[in-house]
């Protein structure tokens, strides 16, 4: 069973987190598939997001060391704004 996050105070301070760390706005949308999150989607807000790649889920994944390192600002930032 698959699970949509609805648009809420949640959604919207992680999409601003991303804009400003990016510079750009986040589509909200479900076209990454599901995953274990749907476990807990009842129980806390789930939003998803994370590094994209031609290796994600594959033998040998490998990302960017820059895209990990703008990941985690982004990381970062979520969870400054969620603890503020």
């Amino acid at each position: 069973i698959s699970f949509r996050t609805q648009r809420s105070g949640f959604t919207d301070m992680v999409v601003a987190a991303i804009e400003k760390k990016t510079g750009r706005r986040p589509d909200l949308s479900t076209t990454g598939g599901t995953s274990d999150a749907r476990f807990i989607t009842n129980y806390c807000p789930v939003l998803e997001f994370g590094l994209v790649g031609k290796t994600i889920h594959a033998t040998d994944e490998n990302v960017e060391i820059a895209d990990l390192d703008a990941l985690a600002g982004i990381y970062s930032e979520i969870l400054e704004r969620y603890f503020a």
